[in-house]
C-alpha cells in the first residue's frame, strides 16, 4: 500500500514538456497571438497548439 507510484506519477506528469521543432526541454511559453508563440529557452516560434504535455 504504498504511494510511491502516484508520486512517480505525478512527478512525470508535472515535467515540462519538448520545443516541437528542435526537441528542447521547454522553460516556458510566451504567446503573442492565437497562431503565434514563442518558448524559451531555445527561442523557436511554434504555433501554440503545437506545444502540449505528454499523457
Amino acid at each position: 500500500m504504498g504511494s510511491d507510484g502516484a508520486a512517480s506519477d505525478d512527478a512525470a506528469s508535472s515535467a515540462p514538456p519538448d520545443c516541437p521543432r528542435c526537441g528542447r526541454r521547454i522553460a516556458f511559453l510566451t504567446v503573442s497571438g492565437p497562431m503565434t508563440a514563442s518558448v524559451s529557452p531555445c527561442g523557436c516560434s511554434v504555433p501554440p497548439a503545437l506545444v502540449h504535455r505528454e499523457d
